[in-house]
């Protein structure tokens, strides 16, 4: 399957990354030489410098051969007609990336309005939503849903004082169903088995039923706590799309931008939310908006650096919980080091969603990148041909540093153990290392 990534930015990188590792034929085009200098020596990819919007560049990538064009550069109108123009080639499926909310408003709107474009994303409004999982459910680090919601992946981190900590997994017993799928302790990612302990300050991803997940999270000494104020930094549209969101879950929310006009357009297009014009690092200010009563506290500017000191202030004023937005993702660990509770990536988290586009209808029913890049969950469905269907768990042999976590079966949620058969139409969700991601789709799939 060749696929023809336009932009080779963050994201363009990192779906051209994973794409490769599943063994797809994938062209990048980039305008900017001085951004590919270095993509050919960390991708097996074809790079080519040039305008994605020109026939003659779409031509020489083999758009005429292609299954997929994807469109992630920094311009919207770029684009979308580089969708449009690579539509007129034939069968080949388009996704762009749009920044500006009144194009996915009118695509929503008016069906035709953007025609060739298969999927239209938008950044802001993808970081929204991720955003808002983490306000509703704030002890957690991330979270993802799989089986159509009714599995739920939560990442945490245990207390000191825990009642799990210091203790082996296999001496976990909880009546309710669970799985610890790895452990990141010290930077390092760890496919525990049995014999493992927790301990205190790891991090850990666990696999749950979701309306059983507060229990599993009490039983590892994590308690889950309603937020209800949240402020926000920043008068961009992620900002908007989040408060927009947060008011219709009746949160109460403040926005804080220094730019005055951004201000007056902010208030006209929101209902609910307090606007406030004002220096978010200026402490007092922050004092005489009552900071130390908010619940969390959002850093959505454009700045990393600005992020980074506000929440550190939130954080030093009372705010029981930060989430700070970064523009590069190996940024992520660095603010969590230094006391930020969640840091997050836009560019990842739209990688993920055009990568659940690409492998909707296959076997793959969607692929997310977790602990800052580091792990894969791939969400597959289990064919009759599938070397791995009618046979035990116990008796598979699963690449090292890979696992089932969940199985799917006609709205039966099974948290697996040994003794459980995979059966044809099943959806299974594999937890897995990078390096041997593919190996254990492939062994999967066949």
């Amino acid at each position: 399957m060749r696929v023809i990534i336009i932009g080779a930015g963050k994201t363009g990188f990192n779906i051209a990354k994973i794409l490769t590792e599943e063994n797809y034929d994938v062209v990048l085009i980039e305008k900017e030489e001085e951004q590919v200098q270095n993509l050919e020596e960390h991708l097996d990819v074809q790079v080519l410098i040039g305008n994605g919007v020109r026939r003659s560049m779409l031509e020489k990538a083999g758009i005429e051969e292609a299954d997929l064009l994807v469109a992630v550069t920094e311009s919207d109108e770029v684009n979308l007609i580089a969708c449009m123009v690579a539509k007129t080639y034939g069968t080949v499926r388009t996704v762009a990336r749009v920044r500006n909310p009144e194009y996915a408003f009118e695509s929503r709107r008016r069906k035709g309005t953007f025609p060739g474009i298969d999927f239209l994303i938008n950044p802001e409004l993808v970081t929204a939503k991720e955003i808002v999982k983490l306000i509703d459910i704030p002890e957690a680090l991330d979270v993802v849903y799989y089986a159509e919601g009714k599995i739920q992946l939560l990442e945490l981190k245990i207390p000191e004082t825990a009642p799990v900590a210091k203790r082996q997994i296999k001496d976990l017993k909880l009546d309710y169903p669970f799985l610890i799928v790895a452990i990141v302790r010290e930077g390092d990612i760890i496919i525990p088995r049995g014999n493992d302990f927790i301990n205190p300050d790891d991090i850990i991803f666990v696999l749950a039923k979701t309306k059983e997940m507060i229990e599993v999270e009490r039983f590892l000494g994590t308690e889950r706590k309603r937020a209800e104020r949240v402020m926000i930094l920043g008068g961009n549209y992620a900002s908007y799309h989040l408060a927009r969101i947060l008011e219709s879950k009746k949160y109460a929310v403040k926005i804080i931008e220094k730019n005055y006009n951004k201000c007056v357009e902010l208030a006209k297009h929101l209902d609910n939310t307090m606007v406030l014009h004002g220096d978010a690092t200026d402490i007092n200010f922050l004092t005489n908006e009552g900071i130390g009563d908010v619940d969390v506290f959002v850093c959505l500017a454009d700045d990393d650096k600005l992020n980074l000191l506000v929440s550190l202030i939130a954080k030093n004023s009372g705010v029981k919980r930060t989430i700070a937005q970064v523009g590069r993702s190996d940024y992520i660990a660095l603010m969590e080091n230094v006391g930020i509770d969640v840091g997050i990536s836009p560019r990842t988290l739209t990688a993920n969603k055009i990568l659940r586009f690409i492998h909707k209808g296959h076997d793959i029913i969607s692929v997310a990148l977790l602990s800052n890049e580091n792990a894969e969950m791939t969400e597959l469905l289990i064919s009759k041909k599938s070397p791995v269907a009618h046979r035990k768990l116990k008796d598979l042999n699963f690449p090292a540093g890979s696992l089932v976590g969940s199985i799917y079966r006609k709205n039966q949620v099974i948290i697996p153990k040994g003794e459980d058969v995979i059966k044809p139409g099943d959806s299974v969700t594999i937890f897995a290392l990078p390096e041997v991601a593919t190996k254990a789709i492939k062994y999967i799939t066949g």
